[in-house]
């Protein structure tokens, strides 16, 4: 009854017209900033958080909320467009998204990715609101051992994701482990492949590489490959919207999906990308259509996108009740209150009830705004294709290296993007995957790092490291994942062989 009273104590302060405006504001600022390739919700929430001067608590975080979400959801669409990711939690996207596109089903795979990403924020909004405290104490057992535990898990999903071929798949993994070990040593201090380059030092940002591998490689494909096809028949919001039969076969994944993007969202350094990934890895292993992934299924598209929506929503939990932000947006958001003269921590709810619940009525007014924007919205969004191709290239180009710039504000990072996007093509046409390299960027040094930290803790005994009791369950899980379907093949193989 407590819970019940304080969600209706929240909803009376959207009552208010002006926290429904900056609901609205930041909702459509976070897709359009989202959309913009090498942007995402970090940038957009600081680029923005000026207008938050002068705004009242509620107004303030509604607006920021609301960008960070919507740039959860912009990011998929010049995924799925133009196979170019907005951020880094929409790369698992394109893999099915393009490809669908391609299909003539861009329409489609919008719509999915709309109702998937507002299913898994509605979802977590109830979580948030039940699970919070016990939860949140819970993400603070994890250490370097269990984080080392759970990227290891992270990267058994390369192995979903090596195509035809898991040897140029893992060729690609390998690449980018060496691309992650590029800069100082966080332990040491001494550098590492770095050539005497000072630009180097801070290491290679998985950002510039994805806009490459994926954005710009895709460009130059572009001019030799055929127009993506566009049927005014595919942009009436009937067809937009998943058909019984779609809805049967991606429900299951959204609802895993979702779950699994909370929890992960909840630890800090882990966030939208890690939930994105894992979650895709999962519905392949799952579904009943696990090897036409790739090829361009809805399920592909659900999976990541309800994830890295609930990833958002799970982030907030350590931030609003521990003060311990999850993700580089809720550190934003949290120099944010603080500027507001409000301190997140455990008795942030109590001391900042209106504050807080009312944050939560905003978030399920924010996934009604961004449903009847995105499928409002779907047929403008899918027009762009009906954009001259040459004209459509040279723009997304644009972006891309203003987006590389606004980095770091360095040419450096613009030639980075340019040197990944030549690699991105020749690795196109010898037909090596470039998902699997970024997976490995990303989670490369932060499994290092966190295992490194581990040893020095036991005292460099590895045995130990894996001993300790999330961490040995989480490594269970991941050696289960990544053996378990060849041990069952041999298995079935062998059981015939003494039967026949």
């Amino acid at each position: 009854m407590n819970l019940f009273s304080n969600l209706v104590m929240g909803f009376s302060i959207l009552t208010d017209p002006m926290v429904i405006v900056y609901s609205l504001i930041g909702v459509v600022c976070g897709v359009i900033i989202g959309a913009l390739p090498g942007l995402g919700p970090s940038v957009g929430i600081a680029v923005l958080l000026p207008m938050c001067y002068g705004l009242n608590a509620v107004g303030a975080l509604c607006m920021l909320c609301g960008i960070y979400y919507g740039a959860m959801y912009g990011g998929s669409i010049t995924a799925i467009l133009i196979n170019t990711p907005g951020d880094s939690a929409a790369i698992m996207t394109t893999l099915d998204g393009y490809p669908l596109a391609r299909k003539g089903q861009a329409g489609k795979a919008l719509g999915m990715s709309c109702l998937a990403s507002v299913i898994g924020g509605t979802i977590s909004i109830v979580l948030f609101m039940a699970l919070a405290p016990v939860i949140s104490n819970f993400a603070t057992t994890f250490g370097p051992s269990e984080y080392f535990a759970l990227m290891v898990l992270g990267l058994t999903s390369i192995a979903g994701m090596t195509g035809k071929s898991p040897a140029k798949g893992f060729l690609a993994a390998f690449l980018g482990l060496f691309i992650a070990g590029i800069g100082i040593d966080l332990v040491f201090g001494t550098t590492k492949f770095v050539f005497g380059n000072v630009n180097l030092y801070s290491g290679i940002d998985f950002v510039p590489v994805a806009m490459g591998l994926f954005g710009i490689a895709e460009i130059v494909c572009n001019y030799e490959d055929s127009d993506i096809k566009i049927d005014k028949e595919n942009l009436k919001l009937r067809k937009l919207l998943p058909t019984k039969q779609e809805w049967k076969l991606s429900l299951p994944h959204i609802g895993r999906g979702t779950v699994l993007g909370f929890i992960v969202g909840m630890l800090p350094g882990a966030g939208a990308t890690i939930a994105s990934f894992l979650s895709y890895d999962m519905a392949k292993r799952t579904s009943k259509r696990g090897d036409e992934f790739g090829s361009g299924v809805l399920e592909g598209v659900a999976a990541p996108e309800c994830a890295n929506n609930a990833a958002s929503m799970g982030a907030m939990v350590p931030m609003l009740t521990l003060g311990v932000p999850g993700s580089g947006a809720t550190a934003i958001m949290m120099g944010a209150l603080m500027m507001l003269g409000i301190s997140p921590g455990p008795s942030f709810f109590t001391k900042n009830a209106e504050v807080a619940w009312g944050l939560v009525a905003s978030m399920y007014l924010g996934n009604i705004i961004l449903v009847c924007i995105g499928l409002g919205a779907l047929s403008l969004f899918v027009r762009i294709l009906r954009v001259k191709t040459t004209t459509l290239n040279a723009l997304i180009f644009a972006f891309i290296l203003m987006g590389a710039y606004a980095l770091e504000n360095s040419m450096f990072t613009v030639g980075v993007t340019l040197f990944f996007g030549v690699l991105g093509y020749f690795l196109k046409k010898v037909n090596v995957p470039a998902a699997p390299m970024v997976l490995a960027l990303v989670l490369g040094a932060l499994t290092e790092t966190n295992l490194r930290q581990a040893l020095i803790i036991d005292n460099n005994n590895f045995l130990a490291v894996l001993l300790h009791p999330i961490s040995s369950v989480i490594i269970v899980i991941a050696l289960l994942l990544a053996f378990g379907t060849p041990i069952k093949s041999w298995i079935t193989t062998r059981f015939r062989k003494k039967t026949a």
